[in-house]
């Protein structure tokens, strides 16, 4: 199934997150909505690095690795960011 990062972004906007970055002794951080953790991955070289971030639901994990994880923080819109033409 294709990722449509931006309908991902909003359906999981109030669910709980964690990130983990792959790199020895990092510990995860956890989120109260999906795109505080992108933004968090984002601010933390999360565009450059191998990164998980995992949606907390009820029944199941969804778990976004990092190739997934960087088209989510593409898609991330931060107030007053510009888009580019």
């Amino acid at each position: 199934m294709a990722l449509d990062p931006i309908k991902v972004l909003a359906d999981y906007a109030e669910a709980d997150c964690t990130v983990q970055f792959w790199i020895a002794d990092a510990p995860a951080v956890e989120f109260k909505s999906l795109s505080a953790a992108v933004s968090y991955a984002k601010d933390h070289g999360g565009r450059w690095q191998e990164i998980e971030i995992t949606v907390h639901l009820p029944r199941e994990d969804i778990v976004y690795a990092t190739e997934k994880v960087h088209r989510l923080i593409d898609a991330l819109k931060i107030p007053g960011d510009r888009q580019r033409r």
